[in-house]
């Protein structure tokens, strides 16, 4: 009787079966935790890191090869009969890097051809091309023989350069430019026109 009068005058005290359900209550996982917070943190930030990371491997270290395109050409010294034609071509060419990293490329040569007959071939020396960066290319082509008959001679000019496409310097990736392109040369006028290249 006198246990029960007391819990009647002190309400606060409980007994250890109630003190134990309120504890168990309190400390169950889920309920009031700052563990199951902190986890959903760091899986947040390693979806967005790997997202991150998959968004820069797509991008920056897709690697395409660099393009080559005759930008201009000029002709000097032309002498010309019905079969032979003797000049020096000076032509411009211009290489592209579109990747995000440099274009080291090793010597490559340029050759002027009529017909199938390779009438001239030139050498381009080795070089550097920044990233996403283009680099103008003198060349001077010697040509002797092909053909002069007509007003108009077709001309096709080729051209390869061979190098390394080096992105963060970690990824490096062999990479070839290379260039075909036709043209006519204008006896008359002797000037070229009709400048395309694929």
């Amino acid at each position: 009787m006198e246990e029960e009068s007391h819990r009647i005058i002190n309400p606060y005290i409980k007994s250890d079966e109630e003190e134990f359900t309120t504890t168990t209550k309190n400390n169950s996982p889920g309920k009031g935790g700052g563990s199951s917070k902190c986890l959903v943190y760091i899986l947040v930030a390693v979806v967005l890191q790997s997202t991150a990371f998959l968004v820069f491997g797509l991008v920056a270290l897709r690697i395409s090869n660099p393009t080559l395109r005759l930008s201009s050409a000029a002709v000097a010294g032309l002498r010309h009969d019905s079969a032979s034609l003797n000049m020096t071509v000076v032509a411009g060419i211009r290489l592209s890097n579109p990747n995000f990293g440099d274009f080291e490329f090793h010597g490559g040569s340029a050759s002027l051809l009529y017909g199938d007959a390779t009438i001239g071939v030139a050498s381009i020396y080795g070089g550097r091309v920044g990233r996403r960066d283009n680099r103008e290319i003198n060349v001077t082509v010697e040509v002797i023989g092909g053909g002069g008959g007509g007003e108009l001679v077709k001309l096709r000019s080729m051209a390869e350069l061979r190098g390394e496409v080096r992105v963060v310097k970690i990824v490096k990736r062999r990479r070839i430019a290379f260039m075909n392109c036709t043209m006519d040369l204008n006896l008359t006028s002797q000037a070229f026109q009709d400048l395309s290249c694929q």
